[in-house]
């Protein structure tokens, strides 16, 4: 019995717990890396076999030819499920943009998808999120080594805010033109269509002190799928799997685990 995919042949994509597990895929956000979900992903290594990957452009592999879409990112996030874990559904666990990208998966590839988590994510973008990821794209353009002091101002603890985490950080072209590629795909999505495609049950979290995608954000998110869970966690921003990673699983085991059919909402 497996419990680790072999190293080396596939170093975009990390295949961790048992394989006779039930199958989880992670889908990372705008970052697009595998390396997101590490705190996550060995918590529930013991329970599920789980796959967490680089989406094209992002870590280790290579761009895609042709423009960035959700729907193209769904495209290999199916891809992806099928070479790991062959024609059978999963439960498919989406963060921030991954999110757009898993309701995309289970409205276009319902055979694929059994169960979805929407964590940190949203239905369409309003005009907030609108002028956010409009105003970071914009700085990726004038001044892109201050880009990543702003996501740290944005996600990182108040207090724990330092001259390090604003520091001026050089980005390559090549990664400018990939973030900004992925923010015009967030920005074009709309969810509001595949509402009524999504036969998944879903769970959707957020975090209360999310900056980057308020909390109203799931709320209306939650309200607008036919069968959803919505859960609040009192705090961990907009990376809540990385800063809160035991309480983001127990979410997500205690919610697998009831097999909760029917729509509810609690906070934490």
């Amino acid at each position: 019995m497996g419990l680790t995919e072999p190293q080396g042949a596939t170093p975009w994509r990390h295949v961790e717990g048992p394989c006779t597990a039930s199958p989880l895929l992670l889908v990372s956000g705008l970052g697009g890396t595998a390396a997101f979900w590490a705190p996550v992903q060995a918590l529930l290594r013991g329970r599920f076999r789980v796959a967490a990957y680089d989406q094209p452009g992002c870590g280790h592999r290579d761009p895609s030819d042709g423009p960035v879409s959700i729907a193209r990112l769904a495209e290999d996030a199916a891809d992806t499920v099928l070479s790991i874990f062959g024609a059978r559904p999963v439960t498919v666990v989406g963060h921030s943009t991954g999110g757009a990208i898993a309701q995309f998966l289970a409205a276009a590839r319902p055979d694929l998808v059994d169960r979805l988590v929407l964590s940190g994510t949203w239905l369409r973008a309003d005009a907030y999120m609108q002028a956010l990821f409009g105003y970071r794209r914009a700085l990726l353009g004038r001044a892109p080594e201050l880009a990543q002091g702003l996501t740290a101002l944005l996600t990182e603890d108040m207090a724990g805010i330092s001259a390090a985490s604003l520091a001026p950080r050089p980005l390559t072209q090549g990664q400018i033109a990939s973030v900004v590629a992925r923010i015009d795909a967030l920005l074009a999505f709309d969810g509001v269509p595949l509402t009524g495609q999504i036969r998944a049950h879903c769970l959707v979290i957020g975090a209360r002190d999310d900056r980057i995608v308020p909390p109203s954000r799931q709320a209306d998110l939650a309200g607008a799928l036919p069968a959803a869970t919505l859960e609040m966690l009192s705090e961990g921003g907009h990376f809540f799997p990385r800063t809160r990673p035991d309480r983001f699983v127990r979410c997500v085991e205690t919610w697998l685990s009831a097999g909760d059919r029917a729509a509810t909402r609690h906070g934490d």
